[in-house]
């Protein structure tokens, strides 16, 4: 293990996509005008032409957010996904998704102005991070926090009373924090208790502008995960020369916490005195090895090496604290928790060989503690600097400024290529501290771990850091007054220095416990100047004061020189042509040339930097050495200042549409970074100013504005600019008078189902960002502001829309009204004339002597009940339609489900108060009747999408696509039982990775016209899931349509089979290793672009694997890879059995599917061999239950190879049997070949019952499948 935190990245999974997060209400995101249905999972085929270069794989998670919203990411993990998000109870609000630099962040509204106040950890809403971290639903129940309080809190955290919705965990008292866990189910009553000014009825722009989180607390932090930072080592820093003197640490008391110890292993026999685990469910025993390893490193005995392979400090006293799981990873909190066990046990050094993800400006929870704990009891906390290998990408714990930070170099004290350099994020400051072998580090294994043996070879950070600790012991023992500040400075001013490197590099130096130990001089290890941030006084300087002490008996005179270099500029951005060039002249002074240090005591020296002396936008680093009369270097001193770049303002003005101040968040995207976006708050001023430096910028803002459609309307302005040239003072002004409506007209009647704005910009280069806003249905308009075309990087502007009839509608007097279907309302099916009563407020004594059974019921919304409470008064009396009235201008949106969140028993739709006041009056009188008509499944669906590249028009806003411009998809969605079902298509430009959507609720079987616009650059992907529970999906590749054309998609058709489909990564060989991936349950719609799989517990799957004849793998999933493999070719055998439940699934109720396919070895790294992996495909004419009509039957069998297979021959030969008694007797079928890999089959079968299928396709290098399906297709 030679990394702290691993670098982002998605492994090649089997594609196991749960298709069933359970239908929510469409009504809380894109739903209707009409009730609310339900919206699905899922991610579909095409039928067009797949893609060129579409990954192929495809994995699904959930992720429930601290807001209670519930996003499901599914596709392809090393290419485009879609991602759904169900909206909690409660919440009307929209919410964004955004793609930064690869990243998918989801931000509800509600949470955005928290965020712009920094009362939010962002990484609350990092789904990828989220989902690396193992917080995902299917690996977590609970979302871990830590909580921070408001200065000031009259109760310490213990005593504190958690939000609702949440347990504690433990108190942190060193940050004044406690841990807590929220139970995901719970997550929305957490959220409307810590943040109770984010109501319901939050917009996009409508909550706070200075937003105070509840129940004290100051800011709600993710419990992160950290991970581990993966003889001669202790010679190389002079740690046998502090031995022979006597010194090995004896007494001083090392905290090691990490993964545990072998407690077992010789080397630490007798070692440790004390050891605890903060990880549930965990002992300290060492499953992982890197513990062990770190553990020996600082204090080993070295006794299964005869004494060869001791630790820095084998006297020392260890005390392990487990705060790192068997996997390597564990909590923030678990760290803290640790950190204050150490200290409370007398610790005087804390060895920390773990660390974050994300860098950090040591502000975290974790280096607070740091920084807390050492200033409250003297410990020296010595952390690795992480490996990411990269420039300012330091993480926490070891940003913390009491921190010993450690680097890594090898044994000719060359810099370790992995090892983290400097600056600290944010301020510039100088890490890390020191640097310690960390390359091919030998010490203690632990038992059970990889290799076999008493020792094992780790390389990282984490090997470097205990070097440091074990040496920081050893001067403790020598001396035991020094506290934390003392020990650091002695290490860091009598390192070895490597003149090669810079402090952001490797510190002071390499760790010399040697020369520390009989240096009777030291001083302070670093003085950091500051960041002088723009604009700049040119009369300022800054004082470092730099104190020399003196352990010796003698007084000491020293000679002071100070030297300096340009380091660079801002790293991000500009890594500096004049690197090493040296610093202009006056940068840094001493306040003399030579300074007496008395025996015992101590002097003080002034350092003096002059900002205005250096360039703007540069780093200087340098150091100040001490030399003694015989010109030996006693001391050295590291320096640092940065002064920031140019700076200018931007004034930041938005107007409402009547051209007046408004309110809203704003959020800048500075190019040439990846650095995350900016998010600003601009006050009910409508002004905001802001300072940046120089550079090249996009703004974007989402504005609530009034809508076209009347006093009840609410618009959405999308308002930006994707290129703002800050190379001077500058004015924005986004205004929402000049913006323009976006419509989309089609010929027939429909409303909207979903509906989303896109705002896509790249330079071309590190920095990308892609916005997707979904509209709430409370939306009625949209608009947006014309922009200038770019003049370089990318941009796109795009509507997307999906369109279908309305699900209600109703009418007065043969006028519509402004209906809006309510969050998880029945549906209502059929067309009548309803006489209508009014009920008050709707409670259930407003229904006494109301005769109310079969009628629809007029009610006046108002806090003092519920929807859902409303809904079920309505339904107890026997209502048919319940029709709200809002009591405030605009829509009503609210949850009208069962607690359980299950759908009303009778539909709930509302109306506005202006439309609702007549209705009232003539339902008083007994004169009103409302027609109504209701469509549950709309017999066409239109899919929009209309792209801008390059600029936001001024016109052409009205989408109008001609016939000729869409590709019609005919719609056939197969199956013998009624079963609400899912369907959705996700639409894709070059540029996105992830795609947002809103499945929409479907009955099955059935069918249904689809119109897609297909515009070059558009591509889609469609997904489709049923069964009782929602358990089976039909998942495709992302396909292109071609404009003016006419396809059919059957969805769920016999014959359903196994087979590699192309919306999943296919079986395929590389260097040493082989991935097997099938799909057992795809249905004949759409050939090769389809795969289908059911959800875990729902079938079963029985897969072997042979190599050569010999069994290497068995598995519950038709999925493996296999590492080592042969360097020969060889023959594989899958074998795949596949069972579902007959009651639920008529046909194909089990498969038995035998592959044998020859390999060859791959030798270059780089290539990917796919398998000669045979498919059989099937088409059989059958209606929507799969049933044939009984008596002469054809049969179409399809051989192939997977797409540009390597080592496949030309197809050979096939075979098909049928069978009528469920496989007990097979009947021999002629088959005619109609071409090559493409045969007919033609025999007379029973009038009722099923047909069941054998067939065999061989091709002439030896590859073979063997299919058996019982009950293929029924028979009538």
């Amino acid at each position: 293990m030679i990394f702290l935190i691993p670098p982002r990245r998605h492994g090649r999974r089997a594609a196991t996509a749960t298709a069933a997060t359970l239908f929510a209400v469409l009504a809380t995101l894109t739903g209707p005008a009409g009730p609310a249905a339900a919206d699905t999972p899922a991610a579909a085929p095409a039928s067009g032409t797949p893609a060129a270069g579409t990954p192929h794989a495809a994995t699904s998670h959930t992720v429930t957010l601290l807001t209670g919203d519930v996003v499901r990411v599914s596709g392809p993990d090393n290419g485009p996904r879609s991602v759904d998000i169900t909206r909690p109870h409660g919440a009307t609000g929209g919410a964004r998704t955004e793609v930064v630099n690869g990243d998918l962040y989801v931000y509800p509204d509600e949470a955005m102005p928290y965020l712009a106040a920094d009362r939010l950890d962002r990484r609350l809403f990092d789904v990828t991070s989220l989902i690396e971290q193992g917080y995902d639903d299917q690996h977590s129940d609970a979302i871990p926090l830590i909580l921070g309080y408001r200065r000031g809190a009259a109760q310490p955290p213990a005593s504190r009373a958690v939000p609702r919705g949440s347990t504690r965990v433990r108190s942190l008292p060193s940050i004044d924090g406690t841990v807590v866990r929220a139970a995901k189910k719970q997550a929305r009553q957490l959220w409307t208790s810590v943040a109770p000014a984010a109501t319901p009825t939050a917009t996009a722009t409508g909550a706070p502008a200075a937003p105070v989180l509840g129940d004290g607390l100051s800011k709600v932090w993710l419990d992160g995960k950290v991970r581990a930072d993966l003889q001669d080592s202790t010679a190389q820093i002079g740690a046998p020369a502090a031995w022979a003197a006597g010194d090995d640490g004896k007494g001083v008391k090392v905290a090691v916490l990490d993964t545990g110890i072998d407690s077992h292993h010789p080397d630490l026999a007798g070692r440790v005195s004390k050891s605890v685990s903060f990880v549930p469910g965990e002992t300290t025993e060492d499953g992982n090895g890197h513990g062990t390893h770190t553990a020996s490193t600082v204090g080993g005995s070295g006794a299964a090496s005869g004494g060869a392979e001791k630790g820095v400090a084998p006297g020392a006293d260890l005390l392990v604290g487990k705060v790192l799981s068997d996997e390597g990873s564990g909590d923030d909190s678990w760290v803290i928790a640790g950190m204050e066990w150490a200290v409370g046990q007398g610790a005087r050094v804390v060895s920390m060989s773990l660390g974050g993800s994300d860098p950090s400006d040591g502000t975290d929870p974790m280096s607070q503690a740091v920084d807390r704990l050492s200033a409250q009891s003297g410990a020296l906390f010595v952390v690795a600097a992480g490996n990411t290998g990269a420039e300012g990408t330091m993480s926490a714990p070891g940003t913390a400024d009491s921190a010993l930070t450690v680097a890594a170099v090898d044994s000719g004290d060359q810099l370790a290529d992995f090892s983290t350099r400097g600056p600290r994020f944010g301020d510039y400051a100088l890490k890390p501290d020191i640097a310690a072998p960390g390359v091919d580090i030998l010490a203690a294994k632990a038992g059970g771990t990889a290799e076999t043996g008493w020792y094992q070879t780790m390389s990282g950070t984490s090997m470097a850091t205990p070097h440091v600790a074990g040496a920081a012991a050893i001067l403790a023992q020598e001396h035991p007054d020094w506290t934390a500040p003392r020990l650091k400075d002695a290490l860091m001013s009598t390192s070895k220095s490597l003149p090669d490197y810079t402090a952001y590099q490797v510190g002071a130096g390499r760790v010399d416990v040697a020369a520390s130990l009989h240096a009777s001089l030291t001083a302070t290890g670093s003085a950091y100047f500051g960041f002088d941030g723009w604009p700049h006084d040119d009369q300022a300087a800054v004082d470092r004061t730099v104190t020399y002490s003196n352990s010796g008996d003698a007084p000491v005179v020293l000679k002071l020189s100070l030297s300096a270099s340009v380091a660079g500029g801002p790293y991000d951005v500009d890594p500096g042509a004049d690197a090493g060039t040296p610093a202009p002249d006056g940068v840094f002074a001493l306040s003399g040339g030579s300074v007496t240090v008395p025996a015992h005591g101590s002097a003080h020296v002034t350092a003096t930097a002059r900002p205005q002396l250096g360039a703007a936008g540069r780093r200087y680093l340098g150091g100040i050495t001490a030399t003694d009369a015989s010109g030996a270097v006693r001391a050295r001193t590291q320096v640092g200042l940065y002064k920031e770049d140019e700076r200018h303002s931007l004034d930041i003005v938005l107007k409402d549409r009547s051209g007046k101040p408004a309110a809203g968040l704003v959020e800048l995207q500075e190019f040439g970074t990846d650095a995350d976006p900016q998010l600003f708050q601009v006050g009910n001023s409508g002004r905001l100013t802001v300072r940046l430096r120089a550079g090249t910028y996009s703004a974007l803002t989402y504005l609530d504005v009034a809508g076209s459609h009347g006093p009840d309307s609410l618009g959405m302005a999308l308002m930006g600019d994707p290129e703002i040239a800050l190379d001077q003072d500058r004015q924005m002004v986004l205004d929402a008078s000049k913006a323009r409506e976006v419509t989309a007209q089609v010929p027939r009647t429909t409303e909207d189902r979903m509906l989303y704005m896109d705002w896509h910009r790249s330079d071309g280069g590190v920095s990308t960002m892609d916005v997707q806003y979904l509209l709430p249905p409370t939306y009625d308009s949209m608009f947006v502001l014309p922009t200038r075309q770019v003049s370089h990087g990318t941009f796109e502007y795009e509507t997307r829309w999906r369109k279908a009839y309305p699900l209600l509608t109703l009418t007065h007097d043969g006028k519509p009204l402004t209906v809006l279907g309510q969050g998880a309302s029945a549906l209502y099916d059929g067309t009548r004339r309803l006489d209508t009563v009014y009920a008050g407020a709707g409670a259930p004594a407003d229904y006494a002597g109301l005769k109310a059974e079969g009628k629809a019921v007029l009610v006046s919304r108002s806090d003092a009940l519920t929807g859902s409470q409303r809904a079920q008064a309505a339904a107890d009396a026997g209502a048919a339609l319940l029709v709200e009235v809002d009591d405030t201008p605009g829509k009503l949106l609210e949850w009208v489900g069962t607690d359980a969140g299950g759908y009303s028993a009778v539909p709930v739709v509302s109306v506005t108060a202006r439309e609702g006041a007549p209705l009232i009056a003539q339902a008083r009188q007994g004169k009103l009747r409302l027609a109504a008509r209701g469509v549950p499944n709309s017999p066409y669906v239109y899919d929009l999408a209309d792209p801008h590249p390059g600029r936001i028009p001024s016109t052409g806003l009205t989408y109008r696509p001609r016939p000729s411009e869409l590709a019609t998809v005919e719609m056939r969605f197969h199956g013998a039982t009624s079963y609400p079902s899912g369907e959705f298509r996700w639409d894709y430009r070059p540029y996105r990775t992830y795609a947002v959507g809103f499945p929409l609720r479907i009955d099955m079987p059935g069918t249904r016209t689809d119109y897609l616009s297909a515009q070059p650059g558009t591509t889609w992907a469609e997904d489709a899931v049923t069964g009782p529970d929602l358990e089976w999906e039909s998942n495709g590749a992302i396909t292109a349509y071609k404009a003016g054309s006419r396809v059919t998609r059957d969805w769920f058709a016999p014959v359903v089979h196994p087979r590699n489909g192309g919306g999943y990564w296919w079986s395929e060989r590389q260097q040493g290793f082989l991935s097997i991936n099938i799909q057992p349950w795809t249905d004949s719609g759409s050939g090769a672009s389809r795969g289908g799989t059911m959800l875990d517990g729902t079938a079963t799957q029985q897969f072997k694997v042979f190599q050569d004849g010999r069994l290497v793998e068995t598995s519950a999933w038709p999925s493996a890879t296999l590492y080592p493999i042969p360097t020969t070719p060889s023959t594989y055998t899958l074998d795949l059995s596949a069972q579902r439940d007959p009651a639920a699934y008529r046909l194909s109720p089990r498969t038995h599917t035998v592959w044998q396919v020859k390999s060859d070895p791959v030798t270059d790294p780089m290539e990917i061999d796919r398998m000669a992996l045979l498919q059989l495909d099937y088409a059989v004419d059958t209606d929507l239950a799969g049933d044939a009509r009984g008596g002469r039957q054809t049969l179409r069998l399809t051989g192939s190879h997977l797409p540009d297979a390597a080592g496949a021959g030309r197809i050979a030969g096939a075979t098909l049997a049928v069978s009528y008694d469920d496989g007990r007797s097979w009947h021999p079928v002629t088959l005619g070949r109609t071409g090559r890999g493409n045969w007919t089959a033609r025999y007379d079968a029973p009038r009722h019952g099923f047909v069941s299928l054998k067939a065999q396709v061989w091709d002439d290098a030896g590859n073979r499948i063997t299919q058996e399906v019982t009950r293929a297709y029924g028979l009538k």
